[in-house]
């Protein structure tokens, strides 16, 4: 059986990229396409762009953190939104503007495009660079010396506990996939509503996803820079960034390990 991730059109329209990635996942062959928007660095070289390229495509081997997610099925309403998030993406905008919720669309709807298409791309980011990010390197799931993340669920742990940081990570991505997976609180079927504390949910989830990004440009910076993808995830995380400020999805104290760098990227 093969499988494609429907968070990625296959109409390659510049000046986007297309990274094109095959991955055995159990009996099935899953490919994968990713669009990313073709920015470098100052100084970035083509040859750093493919070395990207090649990173991201490691993530797809055997026992790494990326594994193919939720999809969207065509002709449903939500399919349609994701498509036109990501031509209004591949058109240019200004990221500001391609957040806005269209006109005559559901928020809800809108709000579960992007916190799914977030949470792929965001779990692709730390898959890169998983195997530098190890129980010795970050023992502490941290954003530097100031802040300190605990993890809390209501299964294994209860009360907060201090993970590290890839403990933390795997955790994070299960969780994450279980509620986007869970049909009483992402439905697919059509004429199905959102749960009253949808919001909410998306909240916490956005929330925690935020603090992947902290974590990532704080301890591992200087991976972002060797594999060149510093230009890539900047965007990624401006494009988050401005989606939840539109929706004033995350309190504005979660964003304050990033303040700085956000002041001078979102400006």
């Amino acid at each position: 059986m093969k499988r494609r991730n429907l968070f990625a059109l296959e109409t390659g329209v510049p000046p986007w990229g297309l990274l094109w990635v095959r991955s055995r996942v159990g009996m099935d062959e899953m490919t994968f396409h990713i669009w990313y928007p073709q920015v470098r660095a100052p100084g970035q070289q083509p040859q750093a762009q493919l070395a990207m390229a090649l990173c991201l495509k490691q993530v797809f081997a055997k026992d790494k953190t990326f594994r193919p997610r939720k999809r969207f099925e065509p002709g449903t309403q939500r399919f349609e939104l994701y498509k036109k998030a990501q031509a209004s993406l591949k058109s240019g905008l200004d990221l500001r503007s391609v957040v806005r919720l269209p006109p005559g669309e559901n928020i809800d709807d809108w709000i579960a495009v992007h916190v799914v298409d977030f949470f792929n791309r965001i779990n692709l980011i730390y898959g890169t660079m998983a195997e530098r990010c190890s129980e010795t390197s970050c023992p502490v799931m941290a954003g530097g010396p100031r802040y300190e993340y605990r993890w809390q669920d209501e299964r294994q742990y209860r009360r907060p506990a201090k993970l590290s940081a890839p403990r933390y990570m795997a955790l994070l991505m299960d969780w994450i996939e279980g509620l986007i997976n869970d049909e009483e609180v992402f439905p697919t079927r059509v004429g199905v509503p959102f749960p009253k504390n949808f919001q909410q949910v998306c909240t916490k989830i956005l929330t925690r996803l935020f603090r992947v990004f902290v974590h990532v440009y704080i301890h591992h910076f200087d991976s972002i820079l060797s594999m060149g993808a510093e230009a890539h995830v900047n965007t990624c995380y401006k494009h988050f960034y401005y989606f939840i400020r539109e929706f004033s999805l995350v309190d504005q104290r979660e964003l304050e390990p990033l303040r700085e760098m956000t002041e001078r990227i979102c400006h």
